[in-house]
């Protein structure tokens, strides 16, 4: 039989994490990481049309991991919030965005196809 030890909650203002995945989060997680994301995420959203949704989305995650991560007071209300479910959501709208900057670059080269030819 496999022993498989009892997994260990912690629970913070955002929801239940395992403790020791956060362990290691606080032990070696670069937050400012996030941050680096948001300012490559606005040249592209400029280049899309200066959506700013997925910014607000990314850098309320970044406050919501301050606060688990390094023990930053709140800064997002937490009655409502999830961070599985804000990363859920933003996790649905990244591939969205890919999904229309593909689209966007796959237009781009049909039409200086057709121009070469």
């Amino acid at each position: 039989m496999i022993n498989v030890p009892p997994a260990s909650f912690r629970v913070t203002p955002y929801g239940e994490v395992d403790a020791v995945a956060l362990e290691n989060l606080r032990d070696g997680f670069d937050t400012p990481q996030l941050l680096r994301l948001v300012d490559r995420l606005d040249a592209c959203s400029l280049e899309m049309g200066g959506t700013t949704a997925i910014r607000d989305e990314l850098l309320r995650l970044h406050a919501m991991v301050l606060t688990i991560v390094e023990g930053i007071a709140l800064t997002v209300p937490a009655e409502s919030a999830c961070i599985w479910a804000e990363a859920e959501s933003l996790q649905t709208d990244l591939e969205a965005l890919a999904f229309a900057r593909f689209g966007i670059h796959q237009n781009e080269a049909a039409e200086h196809r057709t121009m070469e030819a």
